[in-house]
């Protein structure tokens, strides 16, 4: 019902604002193009050198003389020559690789197919004939005589008015019309062109009588672009540091905000593109032609206007829904799932035919917000922007689709849910309404077909704060699709009157089809009965990865503590034995093990071993290797039997490709003797005291993990005091330097050599510190571990001894 009135009443409204609007256009523009193209060949404009732009042409002089009186305007388009004059197709032909000015021709068609004038330009430095006017005159009246013009039923001559260059004289041959009506100070005439002595066409002219010229109102304009510019950029500034603050603060998400860029970021190209001949028409950029002038226009506008709005709306959107979403969740909620591509339920659908119901309703509402400055003479009736668009653009009536698809995302995102919902949420609720409404005057631009610039500017009033009605009647959602359709409706309502044939076909599909795709998807998401909540899941990217690096942390963090209670906490302190021990893994977790087990008897367990690589898995099989060792050596701590049930446990358990040397050594403290076993480890090292020499413990075998054939092999080895036994891992030999040539085992020969005489304690210092002096304190590539034994004198030996 509401939809109804609304359209009701706008359509009652319409006849006071559609005075200006062109009357029995019947023509498109692509028609009017071909006929202009014929009526130029004859001319003997040069087409294939030229660049065609069509735009739509009025009367200055006429509008202004004839916008006080809506009455006396509908009389003047009856008339044989005001009314053809009143607005025309005008095709100009640019030429290809020379500045725009002057022109290669002009052809105008008026809305029923009729030529009005055509003109072919010449250059000024092009060289003709200087002939007496008089020459030229007899020529003039025959062409006038040849034919009906269009706005200028029986000419009479009044003057020539010739223009002397210095290669040629050019001679306008001018004809005085009456119109039928009262015309005030403006005079009519047809003019006949003449290039030298080349026919160069004829074109319509309005001038005032005392020969003053014509100054238009451009001022109010100029001003109104400033403050659109001017609005855009504070608003981005001072959005973008709110944004910047809340993201730092991990309080705004840019997943859905960068999707609704993006989405902009295509229709303003897209728009851009569409206007860009109309915008650049009027433009002059030094010496390059009308095509590089289009490029360049299209250029400057994304760089300048588009881009910044694209972004406006992205900060908008994070900034007001993180404001918005605590109390306005329902209202985000159906415009949330449609950026989330979730779009086909209840929820969207409702929202969706809610505004469309509520379009025309703004529609209406921006015409009775003018309807009192025009009918008190403080306003008149004006061509529209939406009409200038659809007219004038070489989208036509795609234009302003285009546009009030943009209209729609901004005017709600900027105005409605940040402005509106920033302040609303401070308690501010009137000045939020007055703000949110003032703010989208600018943004939502509803065409209004009124002038001067405060009478725009009040019919803007009337259809933003409509728009803030629905919103807070309705959602986001519902108040972006209505003012997406009153854009339409304003920017096309006021043309259909005046058009017939193709030209009405269309500005109707351009209005008909969206809404009735709405319509129908609408419809199609109530049927499915499903509804949506808002859930406000758009985190920021350096939150997410805070979070996840949290959680990772804490898993690591679990990890090490785990495993750290797999090593020993420190060496056990035994009579007449040192041990000194050194562990570093690359990563947060370790692939190498060690252990001393204490095993009945006064023995003691010398466990070593490395997984392959290192990181978690590698932490895993180890703690998977510790657990099924201290089993088995209460059970049978011999080492050949200990190997074999670990390689069972990693063949059963580790995942593939995953290998594991072991060392595993019973260590008679009494007998200083060690029986041992290997499963591919690196042979251990013996220094000998009394000789001062270094000796391998050779003890080969498959690493654990590997379907061997032959079974592991015990060794025995034994000591004497000051023999020391140094167990290492891989990550020491292959430590590498600045150059990646890697440690060694000769440096790591000559430092035991070196030091062998000193403590346990001493010769781990003593390797670690070259060690690290080789890599310059490069940080591991793989685990270091090292185990020092000492065996020196008990102290009971010593004391009988002395």
């Amino acid at each position: 019902m509401a939809g109804l009135v609304g359209l009701a009443v706008y359509t009652a409204l319409l006849p006071y604002f559609s005075a200006a609007e062109p009357r029995g256009l019947s023509i498109t523009r692509g028609d009017a193009r071909r006929i202009a193209d014929g009526e130029a060949r004859k001319l003997g404009v040069p087409l294939d050198r030229t660049w065609a732009v069509v735009t739509w042409e009025d009367s200055e002089i006429l509008e202004r003389e004839l916008r006080s009186s809506p009455g006396r305007r509908r009389e003047a388009v009856a008339d044989p020559v005001v009314g053809p004059r009143l607005g025309g197709y005008k095709v100009t032909y640019f030429r290809v690789g020379l500045e725009k000015s002057p022109s290669a021709g002009e052809v105008v068609v008026n809305g029923d197919g009729q030529v009005l004038w055509a003109l072919r330009r010449f250059r000024t430095e092009e060289p003709g004939a200087s002939p007496a006017p008089e020459s030229l005159r007899p020529r003039a009246d025959a062409f006038v005589a040849s034919r009906v013009f269009p706005g200028a039923p029986n000419p009479v001559f009044e003057e020539v008015r010739p223009n002397v260059l210095r290669g040629r004289t050019d001679n306008l041959f001018r004809y005085r019309v009456k119109p039928s009506i009262p015309a005030g100070d403006v005079v009519f005439y047809l003019g006949v062109q003449f290039a030298g002595d080349t026919p160069a066409g004829w074109v319509l002219l309005e001038e005032y009588a005392d020969g003053r010229r014509f100054r238009g109102d451009f001022g109010g304009d100029v001003a109104l672009t400033f403050v659109r510019f001017g609005l855009t950029f504070a608003l981005l500034i001072g959005l973008l540091v709110v944004f910047l603050r809340k993201y730092h603060a991990g309080e705004v998400g840019v997943e859905t905000g960068a999707f609704l860029f993006a989405v902009m970021l295509g229709a303003c190209l897209l728009g851009n593109a569409l206007l860009a001949t109309l915008a650049a028409y009027n433009t002059q950029f030094g010496p390059i032609d009308a095509r590089q002038t289009t490029w360049a226009v299209f250029g400057f506008r994304f760089l300048l206007y588009d881009l910044p709005l694209c972004l406006l709306v992205f900060v908008a959107w994070a900034v007001g829904e993180s404001t918005a979403r605590e109390r306005w969740g329902a209202r985000l909620a159906s415009f949330d799932a449609l950026l989330k591509r979730d779009a086909l339920n209840a929820t969207v659908g409702r929202s969706i035919l809610t505004g469309v119901v509520a379009a025309p309703a703004i529609a209406a509402a921006t015409l009775l917000a003018g309807l009192p400055l025009l009918l008190t003479g403080r306003a008149f009736p004006a061509l529209g922007d939406g009409s200038i668009v659809v007219l004038g653009s070489s989208g036509a009536a795609l234009t302003a689709v285009v546009s009030s698809f943009l209209e729609a995302i901004t005017g709600s995102t900027v105005a409605l849910l940040c402005v509106l919902g920033s302040l609303w949420r401070k308690g501010r609720m009137a000045l939020g309404i007055l703000f949110a409404t003032a703010v989208g005057v600018f943004m939502m631009g509803f065409s209004r077909p009124v002038a001067p610039v405060t009478a725009d500017l009040v019919v803007g009033l009337g259809g933003a704060a409509a728009a803030v009605a629905v919103f807070l009647a309705s959602d986001l959602l519902a108040a972006a699709t209505a003012i997406f359709g009153a854009s339409l409706i304003t920017s096309l309502g006021p043309l259909l009157p005046g058009l017939s044939g193709r030209a009405l076909t269309g500005p109707v599909l351009a209005l008909v089809l969206p809404v009735a795709v709405l319509t129908l998807f609408a419809i199609a998401g109530l049927v499915t009965r499903r509804r949506v909540e808002y859930a406000y899941e758009d985190l920021a990217p350096h939150v997410k990865r805070i979070v996840e690096r949290e959680r990772i942390k804490a898993e690591i963090d679990a990890a090490n503590r785990i495993q750290a209670a797999l090593l020993p906490e420190r060496e056990p302190s035994l009579g007449g034995t040192e041990l000194s021990s050194h562990y570093r893994a690359a990563t947060e977790i370790g692939g190498d093990y060690f252990d001393f087990l204490h095993l009945p008897g006064g023995r003691l367990g010398l466990a070593f071993g490395d997984v392959s690589g290192h990181g978690l898995t590698s932490g895993i099989v180890m703690a998977m290797a510790k657990s099924a060792l201290l089993v088995q050596v209460d059970y049978d701590p011999s080492p050949r039997r200990v190997l074999e049930v670990l390689n069972d446990v990693v063949l059963k358990t580790a995942p593939k490709r995953i290998l594991m040397t072991f060392f595993f050594g019973v260590l008679d403290l009494d007998g200083r003797s060690l029986l041992y076993s290997s499963a591919g480890h690196l042979d251990p090292y013996v220094y000998r005291s009394r000789e001062g020499t270094l000796e391998e413990l050779s003890a080969w075998g498959f690493p654990l993990g590997v379907k061997r054939r032959s079974p592991f092999v015990e060794h025995e080895a034994r000591f004497e005091v000051g023999d020391r036994l140094i167990l290492y891992s891989d990550g020491l030999i292959e430590a590498l330097d600045d150059r990646g040539e890697p440690f060694g085992f000769s440096r790591f020969e000559k430092v035991l050599e070196k030091h062998g005489a000193g403590s346990a304690a001493e010769i781990k210092h003593a390797l670690l510190d070259a060690v690290s002096a080789f890599t310059r304190n490069r940080p591991p590539e793989d685990d270091q571990t090292l185990v020092v034994v000492s065996f020196e004198e008990a102290a009971e030996e010593a004391l009988r001894a002395s």
